[in-house]
């Protein structure tokens, strides 16, 4: 029988384990001794020999020791060789002992009795050590700033009371040094550290010493990979200038718009650390930027369906460097089953304060719920990107074609609207990912309006506003790992009538994502048999998300909206039912059958991605 109890000793099992790992056999035999166990595998075949293993200890620690000890693991192998049992025997009390410390149970009693046909090892493991006391100090030229001392010190990540690991104490300490560097302090080190355990009442004492160094501010910027464009497009990025203080988060930012701005296929920004460990007198950091861009031109080939729309076909080409003025351009024609869509676009490229002009036209046909329409659209504007959102305010003149059918198709009426529309539209994103959230919201807002003194048919004033957010459900119940989903939009136009006014400009509803239980748009005005824009919109979705597998989810949803044209006796309809989420690279494909409150039946709705 043998019996281990300690404090602080290392673990000899880890090193005996990583000795073991070298070889590649249970033990390393010399030339002679193999020749041999050779001959006497010859004259008898081997027969398997296993070792009775028997672990009396916390379920945390039992499976440690079955899996990580040498005599756990080795017994169960077919090449185990009982030769080596005294040896892997007598190592097993202090690797059982290291494991027991290495979660924190620092007053364990290990005994391990039993022979070659059975080991018994029983673990008394005491209380879990927890932390009694903290003393974090910084030096250097932080040391100065006790607000900024107090910050650091508030993150620290194992404070007295918690439970005491040796892996979360290696952690804590790395992620306090890592914070102090990504804030400035790139020659920030642990310059002394300890764990002082108190067995008796199980509890450890933790000190750390910190050296900031001084901080650091960002010095000139060098740029690999550029090929076609110009070296300012990328200078125009920059989130930081020369002479402010190193944040990492600012590499972080600039990194994130390279990758968005459409030129690059991927970028990264990172300081030149071999220059800094190399001049310890260096203050202003290099910072490397690396991109590899994109083609200069692209050719879109797409083809879908959606319940919306019917079946789709897309064409479209994009050039990212239009006349070498880094000017982005795209066409694309889309023809869809109710909807024809042809549109050019152009970018100019983002400037030093990330703003951008944008100028294009568009030709649309749609023919939904009885409204035939024809429209043109010409507009030139500013814009201005950040990571989260993007502002946009633009001239745009709108024209449209209207023509309404009755009954089996009769021409009823048939008009054209104009409007010189003066407008500003902002998005917000603050989701955990664009393709899959689970975290987060999204806010879009809308504000424009047109007058008849500048050329509109009608004066008028619109508002308009979306948000939808993501809620993660907490706990380990019924409802663990599932995403509550909702949805809110409000619009209004003021205007005396919405006569004359271009049908982009009022609000229907119904469809996927929208009002679900109806078909697409069929919410709205009744105008001569067909259904037309109004001036107000109230819409609100709540749905329930769950976890199936790792890439499907089921959903749950109720929709309650309406699009009018008076406030005046204002009704709502609402669609409710069922749904599955499957992830893909693109966004979830969204399957939902829904029921109409009002239209008394069932309807199948799919679309890809959210709209944000």
């Amino acid at each position: 029988m043998l019996i281990a109890m300690g404090l602080l000793a290392s673990c000899a099992g880890a090193a005996a384990a990583s000795e073991l790992r070298s070889n590649t056999g249970p033990a390393a035999v010399p030339a002679s001794a193999a020749e041999s166990t050779q001959a006497a595998a010859v004259a008898a075949p081997s027969v398997p020999v296993r070792v009775q293993f028997d672990v009396i200890a916390p379920a945390e620690l039992e499976a440690l020791i079955r899996e990580r000890t040498l005599l756990g693991r080795w017994h169960l192998r077919p090449d185990y060789d009982p030769d080596q049992f005294d040896s892997l025997f007598a190592r097993l009390p202090d690797e059982v002992l290291g494991l027991a410390r290495q979660q924190g149970y620092f007053a364990a009693r290990v005994t391990v009795s039993g022979d070659s046909t059975a080991v018994q090892v029983q673990v008394n493991a005491g209380e879990r050590a927890t932390v009694r006391a903290v003393r974090l100090d910084l030096e250097g030229e932080l040391a100065s700033d006790t607000t900024a001392v107090a910050a650091w010190q508030a993150r620290w990540l194992l404070p007295a009371g918690s439970g005491f690991l040796p892996e979360r104490w290696e952690q804590a300490k790395r992620s306090l040094l890592e914070a102090i560097q990504s804030g400035g302090f790139l020659r920030a080190k642990v310059v002394d550290s300890e764990a002082v355990a108190d067995p008796q009442p199980a509890a450890v004492d933790l000190r750390v010493v910190i050296d900031s160094g001084p901080r650091m501010t960002f010095g000139k910027i060098r740029i690999g990979g550029l090929e076609r464009y110009d070296s300012r497009l990328v200078e125009n990025l920059r989130t930081f200038t020369e002479g402010e203080p190193y944040s990492f988060e600012a590499l972080v930012r600039m990194q994130t718009r390279l990758t968005a701005v459409g030129y690059f296929s991927s970028a990264t920004v990172a300081p030149d650390l071999e220059a800094v460990a190399s001049d310890t007198s260096l203050r202003a950091v290099p910072i490397v930027v690396e991109v590899r861009e994109m083609r200069s031109r692209r050719l879109m080939l797409g083809a879908g369906f959606s319940t919306d729309h019917g079946p789709r076909a897309q064409i479209g080409l994009d050039h990212r460097n239009l006349f070498g003025t880094g000017w982005q351009a795209e066409t694309v024609l889309l023809v869809e089953g109710s909807r024809q869509r042809l549109f050019a676009n152009a970018r100019s490229p983002l400037s030093a304060e990330a703003t951008y002009w944008g100028l294009g036209s568009s030709l649309d046909r749609q023919d939904i719920a009885g409204e035939r329409v024809i429209r043109t659209s010409i507009y030139g504007g500013l814009g201005r990107r950040r990571v989260d959102g993007d502002g946009f305010l633009a001239l745009t003149h709108q024209s449209e074609n209207r023509r309404l059918e009755a009954g089996t198709g009769g021409q009823v009426d048939r008009d054209n609207r104009m409007a010189l529309v003066l407008g500003y539209t902002h998005t917000l994103n603050r989701i955990d990912s664009p393709t899959d959230p689970q975290r987060g919201y999204s806010l879009s807002g809308q504000l424009s309006g047109a007058s008849q003194s500048l050329g509109s048919d009608r004066s008028f004033v619109r508002a308009y506003g979306r948000a939808r957010r993501f809620w993660p459900l907490p706990g380990d119940g019924l409802f663990a790992g599932g995403t509550l989903v909702g949805l809110a939009e409000l619009g209004a136009v003021a205007a005396g009538s919405r006569d004359d006014i271009p049908s982009e400009n009022l609000f229907r509803t119904g469809g996927a994502q929208t009002l679900r239980g109806y078909r697409y748009l069929a919410i709205g005005v009744p105008e001569a048999g067909a259904v037309t824009g109004g001036r107000y919109l109230v819409l609100g979705s709540l749905e329930y998300q769950h976890p199936v597998t790792a890439s499907l989810r089921g959903a749950l949803f109720y929709d309650r909206g309406n699009a009018t044209d008076s406030l005046r006796g204002f009704t709502t309809y609402a669609g409710y039912g069922a749904g599955a989420r499957w992830k893909t690279p693109v966004g979830p494909v969204m399957v939902d059958v829904a029921w109409g409150e009002d239209s008394r039946r069932p309807r199948l709705h799919l679309a890809v991605g959210y709209g944000f």
